[in-house]
């Protein structure tokens, strides 16, 4: 028989490998293009989503020389470099010193001169024109509204700017005379590199040596930058900024950032700083994909396993159709190379025929599924060689591995009930290695071979492991059997229990639904892993940024329960931690800790109980309002002078400062009005001496009382201040009334604080801590710890720890009330301040305010990212490719019925058997070993889920935690069952009307 001929008389079982072959090279070649073009595609999308503040390199220079022009030609030039091929699309910023301008009515004024290369695209000229270089004596400027406002400048107007402000070189500097052609408007979002951020005028400019003087300020005034930067000495400040197009990036742009600050600083003379937030986007982006790569490659070994295991059950099929003809050329001298050599040209014709189908059909797939999901990005080729080769090699090694399982003949006699990997040991082997790679996962990232290798030799060790049992079942089911008298469950649990059942179709059964079962069980454990880091990072349901809102208008906006936000920097001795992560405190209101704060807790645990230690005791009602605050006081003959401010209730206390009032006697008014319905909830006096006119070494006594609206009874009094300028403080019963001493010649130096509140601060802040700060600090319930919160120091008791603070997630993190913070920070010396954010519980659906963030929102962007295609991707391609290739199994399978269960069938109705007794045969051997092949993949792809699914899902924080669908595993074993049992009832028909005779003399022929 020819080729052709023997082809085309076994098309349809031809047509069975042929599935195999596209199924298992499509989703090899959808894997290749999610490594290579999706991939490229991903880190397109990211990049185009991500703001252009993460996207930016800045070098800033200091401590110029004589020619600051070169240093940033120098420094230009080495950003430049780093980032090529790139368009830098680089923009300069040159600053001044401060420098003096004419007296205003209240004295003394500053200013200073700025170039700004794209100021166009910055500002908007509201009169006059844009600055240019300068013709004459006088510098063409232009200046921003506000600062013409305060300074009271007008387009025309000519102002020198005088280097006599006492800085070192000031003298070396010269005098710059401008004049005002234009008055422009800032950018919002533009001027982050000016000194006012675009405000234009400050009253309280911070200037001289460490802040110590505050001046009026008003600029700056914008100059040619070529002009400025020419003038040599008087140039304080170079900003350079590079704005890079990071679309296609260089794959060793990474590693070209991290030596531009050595690059800058060995082109420089000056000092240098690079801010660098470009490089650590890259770095997080590179790092997600990492992750997903390393899933990914997983995905694409397991689906090359069941591939495999599929093409050697199609083999082993086709070789028992042909192995008549297998045995005449065998007898007749062809060896087992030959063999193959001959079947070699059909099985590479059907390998690449499949590769043919399956590179267009994994190109289509990806097309359509990444269409929508990665906006901002370049398809690129539609199939790139980097996806095309690993498919054809792949298929070719898949060519001869058909070609030689399809001409091995089995070894003589009957088959033994075990497979041959039980037999050896070699799946106890399997399953050693299975245990190694599994204990191996812990902290693995990227594309680890312990990652990638882990899930596939976990599930073929559990299908090879299984295998054992079929056997035992079998033999078991017979032994019952016999002692019934019915004939099907004899014939049926006989021929199980003698039928290599450990091998063949029910291994590819088992394996490809464990494939599928395992899909679903990780893509359910990575999707709640991804709702789990939402929760934790956000923290709330809805976060909102403060910016200037308060409690009542989120309430109003959000209609749920609602807590300001602190969020301060924290340290505590000298303790560092291996990631270099300064620890974060987080203070919220903690009455509604139970409604407002999110992220996963362990069991029997919520945020309820977790801060049940933190949450404080009534507050005091405070004074009521409304009505003027005054202060009168003396201190003997020194004149002293007090600054009142007083701090009303609110979801955080409202500072709102006096006026200055000196301690003359008199009654003064403190320039503080409560509010109707408002509440005094703390006094704060500031107390000062301009100027010692007693005695310098001696103390005097002083007296001041405060009146509020109301009497103010029990209240109690803190001097935070360790510089003695006023001591022995003590407040009345019944009044506020405060007496003590002053050392005058210290409050001249530094104004002394003293706090007055209605109840003394707690002595120690309870806190709770994340879990690996309690474990750097070495701390248990109950311990208390020194912690410094801004300038403040704070001691600290330990009420508990849980694994994560929300909004801190696998970062050191403190949680405490906001309400308890600010006192125990008001007792140090420190004023409360704004909330950073104010968090929602329980919002109303769809509620929104500019700029919050919702944890849904969040969880959605985590699963559906440009940089999570990936993963989920895959696993949806290996649960359809295994799913399709189960079925191939189970009609592979019914191929072997059909074509080792002619004769059999002819000998029972030859005995008179009743075809339908005979049909039913047939059908439950096959649905009883499909059944139990399909519950035995289920079983191990469940166990697979429990081992592999945690580490597949990526370095997530939380860690993700196994999720079992059995749901969606029910769902699955029981359509690959009923698939995989149907397709035998055309077989059992047909094997029912055999010619008896005619196959009864073909046997005993």
């Amino acid at each position: 028989m020819t080729l052709l001929a023997r082809s085309r008389a076994q098309a349809g079982l031809l047509g069975v490998v042929l599935v195999v072959l596209v199924a298992g090279l499509t989703v090899l070649a959808s894997c290749a293009l999610l490594l290579t073009t999706g991939a490229d595609r991903a880190r397109q999308s990211a990049l185009a989503a991500t703001p252009a503040a993460d996207l930016r390199v800045d070098v800033e220079l200091t401590d110029l020389p004589a020619d600051p022009a070169g240093e940033a030609a120098g420094a230009g030039a080495e950003l430049t470099a780093a980032l090529a091929p790139l368009d830098p699309r680089l923009s300069t910023w040159t600053t001044s010193t401060l420098r003096d301008l004419p007296a205003g009515p209240d004295g003394r004024r500053l200013g200073w001169l700025t170039g700004v290369d794209d100021l166009t695209a910055r500002a908007d000229l509201v009169a006059g024109s844009w600055p240019g270089a300068p013709a004459g004596a006088a510098w063409p400027a232009a200046l921003p509204v506000a600062a013409a406002e305060a300074l009271g400048l007008q387009v025309g107007d000519v102002v020198e700017l005088a280097p006599g402000t006492g800085l070192e070189g000031a003298a070396e500097t010269a005098p710059v005379t401008v004049q005002v052609v234009g008055l422009v408007q800032p950018r919002a979002g533009a001027w982050d590199r000016d000194r006012l951020a675009g405000a234009g005028a400050v009253p309280d400019l911070e200037f001289g040596v460490f802040g110590s003087l505050r001046l009026p300020a008003a600029g700056p005034f914008l100059v040619d930058p070529a002009t400025l930067l020419a003038a040599g000495p008087g140039v304080e400040r170079v900003a350079l900024r590079a704005a890079p197009d990071v679309v296609v990036v260089p794959a060793d742009l990474a590693d070209r950032l991290a030596g531009l600050p050595g690059a800058v600083r060995a082109a420089t003379e000056g000092t240098s700083r690079v801010v660098d937030p470009l490089a650590g986007t890259l770095a997080g982006v590179a790092a997600q994909q990492a992750g997903t790569r390393g899933a990914v490659l997983a995905v694409a070994v397991l689906a090359g396993a069941v591939t495999l295991v599929a093409l050697g059950t199609a083999a082993r099929v086709l070789g028992d159709r042909r192995r008549g003809e297998t045995a005449l050329l065998r007898t007749r001298g062809g060896t087992r190379r030959q063999l193959a050599a001959r079947a070699l040209p059909e099985a590479t014709v059907l390998a690449l025929a499949a590769a043919t189908v399956a590179l267009p059909l994994a190109a289509l797939a990806a097309r359509v599924v990444l269409a929508d999901r990665l906006p901002g990005s370049v398809p690129g080729a539609l199939l790139p060689a980097a996806a095309v080769l690993p498919v054809l090699a792949a298929a070719l090694v898949l060519a001869v591995g058909l070609a030689v399982l399809a001409t091995r003949q089995p070894a003589p006699g009957r088959a033994a009930p075990r497979g041959a990997l039980a037999r050896s040991g070699a799946d106890l082997l399997l399953a050693g290695l299975a245990a190694l790679a599994v204990a191996s996962l812990t902290d693995r990232t990227g594309a680890d071979p312990a990652l990638v290798g882990a899930p596939v030799l976990v599930l073929a060790a559990g299908t090879a492991l299984s295998l054992r049992l079929p056997p035992l079942l079998a033999r078991l089911a017979d032994r019952r059997a016999v002692r019934g008298d019915r004939l099907v469950p004899v014939l049926v649990a006989g021929d199980l229990a003698r039928r290599p059942l450990a091998s063949g179709a029910a291994a590819l059964l088992v394996l490809a639904t464990a494939a599928v079962v395992a899909a679903a069980g990780v893509h359910a454990t990575w999707a709640v892993s991804r709702t789990d880091q939402a929760d934790l990072r956000v923290g709330t349901d809805l976060a909102v940024p403060a910016d200037g809102l308060d409690g009542a208008a989120v309430r109003e906006g959000t209609g749920g329960t609602v807590s300001p936000v602190l969020e301060r920097a924290v340290s505590s001795g000298s303790v560092l931690r291996t990631d270099g992560a300064a620890p974060r405190l987080v203070a919220v209101d903690t009455a509604v800790a139970g409604e407002v704060l999110r992220g996963r807790l362990p069991a029997g645990q919520d945020w309820g109980s977790a801060t049940a230690g933190l949450v404080p005791g009534p507050a005091p009602a405070g004074v009521p309002g409304p009505g003027a605050v005054t202060v009168t006081g003396s201190a003997g003959r020194q004149p002293v002078s007090v600054t009142t401010t007083v701090l009303l209730a609110g979801d955080l206390p409202v500072v709102v400062t006096g006026a200055i009032t000196p301690l003359d006697g008199a009654p003064h008014d403190a320039g503080v009005a409560v509010p109707a319905g408002g509440a005094v909830v703390g006094v704060v006096l500031d107390v000062a001496v301009d100027e010692v006119v007693v005695d310098p070494e001696a103390t005097v006594p002083v007296t001041v009382e405060v009146d509020l609206p109301a009497a103010a009874a029990g209240w109690s009094v803190a001097v935070p201040g360790t510089d003695g300028g006023v001591t022995d403080a003590r407040l009345a019963e019944d009044r506020l009334q405060l007496t003590g001493r002053l050392f005058p010649t210290g409050l001249a130096v530094t104004p002394e604080r003293v706090v007055l509140t209605p109840q003394p601060a707690p002595s120690a802040l309870p806190v709770v801590l994340s879990g690996g700060l309690a474990g750097d600090l070495g701390l248990g319930d109950g311990d208390t710890v020194s912690l410094t919160v801004g300038d403040a120091a704070v001691r600290a008791q330990l009420v508990g720890t849980v694994p994560d603070v929300p909004s801190v997630p696998g970062a050191p993190g403190v949680l405490a009330d906001a309400g308890t913070l600010t006192r125990v920070l008001l007792a140090a010396g420190e004023l409360p301040g704004p909330p950073q954010a104010w968090w929602v519980g329980g919002p109303r659906p769809g509620a929104a305010l500019p700029g919050a963030v919702t944890r849904t929102g969040l969880a959605d962007e985590l699963r559906t990212g440009p940089l999570q295609v990936g993963l989920p991707t895959a696993l949806a391609l290996v649960a359809v490719g295994g799913a399709l290739l189960a079925s191939t199994g189970a009609v592979l399978q019914a191929a072997a019925v059909r074509s080792g269960g002619r004769a059999e069938a002819a000998r029972l109705l030859g005995l008179g058997v009743p075809r339908r007794t005979v049909r039913g045969v047939v059908v439950a051997r096959h649905v009883a070993g499909t059944v139990v092949a399909v519950l035995l993949g289920a079983v191990v792809g469940a166990v697979g889920t429990v081992l592999v699914a945690p580490a597949a899902s990526g370095a997530a924080v939380p860690a993700a935690t196994v999720q079992t669908p059995w749901v969606t595993w029910a769902v699955v074993a029981a359509g690959l069952a009923l698939v995989g049992s149907a397709v035998v009832l055309p077989v059992a028909r047909a094997l029912v009307r055999v010619d008896v005779p005619a196959v009864l003399r073909e046997g005993s022929s």
